[in-house]
């Protein structure tokens, strides 16, 4: 006979024969049987979410910062689109104060029996007693199985509304002013932070400006994201602020320039000439001093030693003007002036070859100078004509040639129209005394006569020389030939 079970305070009793016959189960094997029932439940909750993995929206607004709408007036418009898997029921549009406080009832738009992808828009406009400041929009999207997706975006309201214009160039001298020869840059970052504290962003236009316009009025702050090799020249730390008046324009500029360096070769100049020859070697270990102004005006100086071949360099030099000076090691002398002055430095133009030359033993290296002279005239003239004579000096030296003197002996067939400009004469000679001329120097000078009428030269011979201190004259001669014929004096008596 079989007992039916018994049932004890409303609970079934499994008969003590089945208990029996149950497998037992370890700790382990209970928890890992947990475990897959919760895993399962969760498979269980996600395909009955149906779409809930696949739901997607892009939210999208037509005034971005820095614009900005007025409050009272303007109007901000929203673009949506809702992709999904699952069976769509609504979605929920929402409008959010700078606190985060919602300041409309939701908008709620019914999308049974849509399929995907929906889109659409939605519009709001700030009441005029609207708070300025940044504003977040916000919609969500629910299925049949509730919940699956959101998207927010921000915007700015605004008091009233002005223009703000960006303007970026390189500093070429870095002066701190934009010159003629200055050039824009273009594709340039700046951080902007509006007059309510809400930040955004803009980047440079071709010719290195970009015009904000429908921005809030009011002071704004503006960043400039320094770009790797580029110093901020104007305004100090890269930093301004600008004030943008209503229905107007406020404008900065920032100033950029790239550094460069000063460099040079220190070398043992074996035969004295100033030039570095074939054979002749680099000196490591000499000390080299730099001191000059930047174009803003600061002072700079610095120290370095030549390299094992005789090379240095002062780097990251900002535009400005400089002077290098070389210590002459013990036992050495210059062959070279020891200072090279009025080196200039241009944004990311360096000053190259900036030498000096030592050579072995104490005292005064008598240098010579490698003066250059050029005199040019009329290759042809005639007797009784007046031209121009033209000589040209050049200091082709890379340093100062001293007591530089041209001379120019007067032909007999010719005669002085003038004394020449900076000229003495004295006894046909014509003297310039052009001094000391610097390094690259030119100098040109111009002596104008005529050929005597009666001259019975066919041709005319004039020479200049130009000598300086340590250079043994140096001349260059022109030659100008008369085309029409001699004057042919009449001899013997008149009969009649």
């Amino acid at each position: 006979m079989v007992r039916p079970p018994r049932f004890l305070s409303g609970a079934p009793t499994v008969p003590h024969l089945n208990r029996t016959l149950e497998p037992r189960m370890t700790a382990s094997q209970r928890m890992r049987a947990h475990l897959a029932a919760v895993v399962l439940a969760m498979v269980a909750m996600l395909v009955a979410a149906s779409g809930a993995l696949g739901a997607g929206i892009t939210l999208d607004r037509t005034v971005s910062p820095p614009q900005a709408v007025v409050r009272g007036s303007g109007t901000q418009f929203f673009n949506y689109q809702i992709t999904f898997t699952s069976t769509a029921d609504r979605y929920v549009f929402t409008v959010m104060d700078p606190n985060g406080v919602q300041i409309q009832a939701p908008v709620t738009v019914n999308l049974a029996g849509q399929g995907s992808p929906i889109s659409g828009n939605q519009s709001w406009t700030p009441p005029a007693n609207a708070a300025p400041g940044r504003y977040t929009a916000e919609l969500n999207f629910f299925s049949s199985t509730g919940f699956e997706a959101q998207a927010k975006v921000t915007f700015d309201v605004a008091d009233s509304l002005g223009t703000l214009e960006l303007i970026k160039y390189e500093d070429i001298n870095g002066n701190g002013v934009r010159n003629a020869a200055d050039p824009g840059v273009a594709n340039w970052s700046f951080n902007l932070i509006n007059p309510q504290g809400d930040r955004s962003a803009a980047t440079t236009l071709t010719g290195g400006n970009v015009s904000l316009a429908n921005i809030p009025a009011g002071v704004w702050r503006i960043d400039e994201v320094l770009q790797p090799g580029w110093v901020a020249i104007s305004p100090p730390g890269a930093t301004a602020n600008v004030t943008v008046p209503a229905n107007g324009t406020g404008s900065v500029t920032f100033g950029n320039a790239r550094p460069a360096p000063l460099t040079g070769t220190v070398w043992v100049d074996a035969n004295g000439n100033a030039r570095i020859d074939a054979g002749e070697s680099g000196r490591g270990d000499v000390t080299l001093t730099l001191t000059g102004t930047t174009g803003l005006g600061d002072r700079v100086t610095a120290t370095t030693v030549t390299a094992g071949d005789g090379t240095y360099e002062f780097p990251g030099l900002l535009p400005g003007s400089y002077n290098v000076r070389v210590v002459v090691p013990n036992g050495f002398s210059a062959t070279t002036p020891v200072t090279r002055t009025n080196r200039i430095i241009r944004s990311n133009i360096g000053n190259p070859n900036n030498n000096f030359g030592i050579t072995q033993g104490s005292g005064t290296i008598t240098q010579t100078p490698d003066i250059g002279i050029d005199k040019r005239g009329p290759a042809t003239a005639q007797r009784g004509q007046a031209f121009w004579y033209t000589i040209i000096v050049n200091n082709r030296s890379n340093f100062v040639a001293r007591n530089v003197q041209v001379t120019d002996l007067v032909p007999a067939d010719l005669t002085l129209v003038a004394i020449p400009a900076g000229a003495t004469i004295r006894n046909g000679v014509v003297t310039w005394n052009l001094g000391n001329m610097s390094a690259g120097a030119r100098r040109v000078l111009r002596m104008r006569v005529r050929v005597n009428p009666t001259t019975a030269r066919n041709t005319l011979v004039n020479t200049a020389t130009v000598t300086a201190t340590g250079l043994p004259p140096r001349r260059d001669t022109v030659t100008t030939k008369l085309k029409d014929a001699p004057v042919v004096r009449r001899t013997g008596a008149v009969t009649g």
